[in-house]
């Protein structure tokens, strides 16, 4: 009887312990159930081409209005409104007779003047020899040396008449200062112009090559800078490629260069202007035209690491994406931003190589909890 009752009570505790057991193996997995599936990606480097992109417009290289130098009547015109015109082609012609006859009566000045110089040369020549004995007086010597020196800057007065006569009738021909396109004239045969700054006959712009103006940041400008300095100093050559996607988001034909680089920050806005040049030899580019210029360093590639842009994340601190660590307990972390690559941006510091972030189900975790079956991103 004794038996009986130990083999029983053996036999309890050992069903107790069995149910036990389970019973807790049981919570385990009913609270690993009820944490969180995420997705993540285990971050790597992978090559990557720095570019940069920035919105601007097209300028001309050259903009100027013509504006008359001389007034007169508009004999006739050698253009139509919007024509390309070359570097010394006849725009307009002002009636130049009043010009020629300017310059014809400075001539005869001139010629006037010169035979006044004749005159008193040679009455300075006698007054020379006749003071030797006396035979004239000291004040008719002097008066015969000043008269020769009258003449002689009286020449130099019709001179200057007819260099001035000759630049008005050559400026009746009204020509263009450099090649380009013309815009609307303001004025047609028959008007009459006079000499003022309102007057503006027809403007004229340089459209090849064509300049794109953009602006970037001091902070950008310090990057790329520095990333210049080191270039040259390990003798590398910086060779970017220089792209322009027009408003049609269509990508120009041409590759440009950086035409020039401003001398100073704008206080105002913290940025420097830069301006780039693109051939554009069938004027399809015109001035004002908005774009968003690419440079791309082909030659500069580097290791980098691109998260995908659903992994990002944004609050007033900045930037940052949810890492799992090896407890399975996610956490934010902070990172620096480069560019953007299709769906991925680039990341300039904050994760490392092998760490874990959450692509996908952030909307059901928060920083400090633990998730389950962490499954790789597709």
């Amino acid at each position: 009887m004794k038996t009986f009752y130990s083999l029983s009570l053996v036999a309890i505790l050992v069903s107790s312990a069995t149910l036990s057991g389970c019973s807790e193996s049981n919570a385990q997995v009913a609270h690993k159930a009820n944490l969180p599936t995420v997705e993540t990606l285990t971050m790597s480097t992978s090559p990557i081409t720095p570019y940069f992109e920035f919105i601007g417009r097209t300028s001309a290289i050259n903009d100027v209005d013509i504006i008359p130098r001389v007034g007169g009547e508009i004999v006739s015109m050698h253009f139509k409104d919007g024509d390309m015109v070359d570097k010394g082609d006849l725009l307009y012609q002002l009636d130049p007779r009043p010009f020629q006859a300017e310059l014809k009566s400075a001539q005869a000045s001139l010629i006037m003047a010169e035979s006044e110089v004749i005159i008193a040369r040679n009455n300075k020549l006698r007054a020379q020899e006749l003071i030797k004995d006396n035979s004239i007086s000291q004040a008719t010597y002097d008066e015969a040396f000043s008269q020769y020196a009258t003449a002689v800057a009286s020449v130099s007065v019709a001179e200057a008449a007819v260099t001035s006569a000759e630049l008005k009738l050559g400026f009746c021909s009204i020509t263009a200062p450099f090649s380009g396109r013309t815009g609307f004239s303001n004025y047609k045969v028959g008007d009459r112009v006079t000499i003022a700054i309102k007057n503006r006959l027809v403007s004229i712009v340089q459209v090849d090559p064509i300049q794109f103006n953009f602006e970037i940041n001091e902070k950008l400008y310090r990057q790329i800078r520095s990333g210049v300095d080191i270039a040259i100093a390990n003798n590398e050559t910086i060779a970017p490629d220089i792209r322009l996607k027009l408003s049609d988001n269509q990508l120009y034909s041409e590759m440009g260069q950086i035409y020039a680089v401003g001398n100073k920050i704008n206080p105002e806005t913290g940025s420097i202007n830069i301006q780039a040049s693109f051939a554009n030899p069938t004027y399809s580019l015109l001035p004002g035209e908005h774009g968003i210029l690419n440079v791309e360093f082909i030659n500069q590639t580097v290791d980098g690491m691109l998260v995908p842009l659903a992994a990002l994340q944004q609050n007033q601190a900045g930037d940052f994406v949810m890492v799992v660590d090896k407890d399975m307990v996610v956490t934010p972390r902070y990172v620096e931003l480069g560019q953007k690559y299709g769906v991925q941006r680039h990341v300039r510091s904050g994760l490392h190589n092998n760490e874990r972030i959450v692509t996908k189900g952030l909307q059901k975790i928060r920083a400090g909890i633990s998730v389950q079956t962490v499954t790789p991103a597709k």
